[in-house]
């Protein structure tokens, strides 16, 4: 079992209005509950992480940086769902340099931090769950082809095609090849996934 790992993240945004501040033991599945195209609303090559050892490292840290920025909070986006949380977190991209700063100054006293580029990090994600996630997505496919042919089960099978699609879409976004001996299940997979264009 590896250690355990958290993390204070700044999420930056691609529209360069504000960033979010938070802590997380899954830096990807947080992102990812923020918007399923994070790749696309999230400038991750802007966007850091601070790896810690301890949860109680990434709280500390994390209200540390809330409340260094608390004269720059600004409104969540209209688009983060209600459900995913942290409506409070988010501040002005104008203190995004300061907070980045701010960020690497706790590796001094934490000996375990470390500071990674967030893209880099979610890339490597991407790239761990491949063994799993062609599986799913040849079984996603299947599940689309066959709800597409009843006009009942048709709401159904955009819905899975549009899954389908936000994650080869990341796969694609970070550069991260799929069923490198398949080339014919690839273009099953992609071609079911643009069901709806």
């Amino acid at each position: 079992m590896s250690d355990p790992a958290w993390f204070v993240y700044l999420f930056a945004l691609t529209d360069c209005s504000a960033f979010k501040v938070g802590f997380s033991c899954n830096p990807f599945q947080r992102i990812h509950a923020f918007c399923r195209r994070y790749y696309e609303r999230f400038d991750v090559r802007q966007s850091l992480l601070l790896h810690l050892g301890a949860e109680a490292d990434a709280r500390a840290i994390e209200a540390t940086l809330k409340s260094e920025l608390a004269a720059f909070r600004t409104d969540s986006p209209v688009w983060v769902p209600p459900e995913a949380g942290g409506q409070t977190e988010w501040f002005s991209a104008v203190e995004l340099g300061r907070a980045a700063e701010r960020l690497r100054s706790f590796l001094a006293e934490h000996e375990v931090a470390r500071v990674i580029d967030a893209g880099e990090y979610f890339r490597s994600e991407l790239e761990r769950m491949c063994g799993s996630f062609e599986p799913w997505a040849w079984s996603q496919a299947q599940q689309v082809c066959d709800a597409s042919a009843s006009a009942y089960t048709q709401s159904s099978a955009l819905a899975l095609a549009d899954s389908l699609r936000d994650w080869l879409d990341a796969y694609r976004f970070f550069d991260v090849p799929l069923f490198r001996d398949d080339p014919a299940a690839l273009g099953f997979v992609m071609n079911t996934a643009r069901l709806r264009a």
